[in-house]
């Protein structure tokens, strides 16, 4: 049903359109396609004869199912993981014959992100669509926050928070509006690094948090930060097999550059590989960003607004500013391997890290709450397990 409401957006959304088969990342390429429920039953009852057979041989009821709205079925994509509604020109068959009306909510909606908080609607967009960073990374400016009436017909509400209900009592996420615009602002603090805006950041959320969210556990010197983050995200990749379970060719084939950069299949001691990562990191990625250091500034404010930070991964303030931490220094890391390996980092080279590294860590069902886990189970003190990955020398 369309409805015109009041809506937030972030000022890089104006003006973002799909660009269809011209797109190097289709959305129907790689991942489940979910079929909502009204659509589904749409499917089924076309009066297309041609495409009624096909939707009887590619989309499925979804027994596992979170919600009609979202996927109560899925098409069956091929082999090659395309959705097999594309045609010759990666364009969507089913738009094409039938109308947009026969999209699914998924479908009409994709990149955007519709959240509410406190019954105000959000709009941001997923990085995992390369137009949508390409927007996103258009402006030097710092992103800005526009209200504006837009008419909504097929959506999907992402995640909806009302942090004035009884459940949120005693629990920091009463807190979430005011911690979000703080740490948006500061991380939009040009007057720092972006290295040590999000170190002041982590000492703040410390402070502004309940006891139980702030750090348990005892200082500890991590020595050697540059071995540190090495070894921690040369494992984090071995654990995501990318070889035999990511779809991604680009993916995959960044993380060879990175292996081969780093000579990680080489059976030598850190001592020997860290300082091509050093080198790497110090001579190409740091000069790079010192210029458009308002790339990843743009990232994490993007995260920060669509994820509900610092609530990213649960009520626990520092487990989602640490994450944040992770996110940016992995983004830094693959592009310091790449650099090691021979490639000169570029704008295009950021977007389509960026897209890619979304598409497969963002949507990966336990990536990140996998490592959250054994970051944990390790007993770093938050703050100084931060400080060791924003290190860079």
């Amino acid at each position: 049903m369309r409805q015109s409401i009041k809506i937030t957006i972030p000022s890089y959304v104006n003006g973002f359109k799909c660009i269809g088969g011209d797109c190097e990342d289709s959305c129907c390429i790689g991942w489940d396609i979910d079929i909502d429920k009204l659509t589904y039953r749409k499917y089924f009852r076309t009066k297309d004869m041609n495409m009624k057979k096909e939707f009887v041989k590619h989309v499925y009821r979804n027994e596992d199912s979170q919600s009609d709205d979202v996927d109560y079925g899925r098409v069956r994509i091929n082999e090659s993981k395309y959705c097999p509604f594309l045609d010759d020109k990666k364009l969507c068959r089913i738009y094409s014959i039938l109308g947009e009306d026969y999209l699914s909510n998924v479908c009409s909606s994709y990149p955007r992100v519709y959240n509410v908080l406190d019954g105000a609607y959000e709009l941001s967009l997923f990085l995992s669509c390369p137009e949508a960073i390409r927007k996103l990374l258009a402006s030097k400016e710092p992103i800005s926050f526009i209200e504006e009436e837009m008419v909504l017909d097929k959506y999907i509400i992402h995640s909806c928070i009302d942090t004035s209900e009884s459940r949120w009592n005693h629990s920091d996420v009463r807190q979430l509006k005011l911690l979000r615009q703080m740490s948006i602002e500061m991380i939009q603090d040009r007057k720092y690094l972006l290295s040590e805006r999000l170190l002041r950041l982590g000492h703040e959320l410390s402070i502004k948090g309940s006891t139980k969210s702030r750090p348990q556990n005892k200082s500890q010197v991590l020595d050697n930060p540059l071995f540190f983050q090495f070894d921690f995200f040369s494992k984090a990749i071995d654990s995501l097999h990318v070889t035999d379970e990511i779809d991604s060719p680009v993916f995959v084939s960044m993380t060879q550059k990175l292996q081969k950069g780093f000579k990680l299949k080489e059976k030598l001691p850190l001592a020997q590989k860290v300082p091509l990562y050093e080198k790497a990191l110090c001579e190409a990625v740091e000069p790079f960003f010192i210029e458009k250091g308002y790339f990843l500034e743009h990232y994490l404010v993007n995260f920060m607004y669509q994820s509900h930070f610092p609530f990213t991964e649960n009520q626990n303030i520092l487990d989602g500013y640490v994450m944040l931490v992770v996110r940016y220094s992995f983004i830094r890391f693959y592009l310091s391997g790449m650099a090691s390996s021979g490639v000169k980092i570029g704008d295009e080279d950021v977007v389509q890290l960026i897209q890619v590294f979304t598409k497969t860590i963002e949507h990966h069902k336990t990536f990140i709450l996998d490592l959250l886990d054994k970051i944990k189970t390790s007993k770093y003190n938050p703050l100084e397990f931060a400080a060791a990955l924003l290190k860079s020398h």
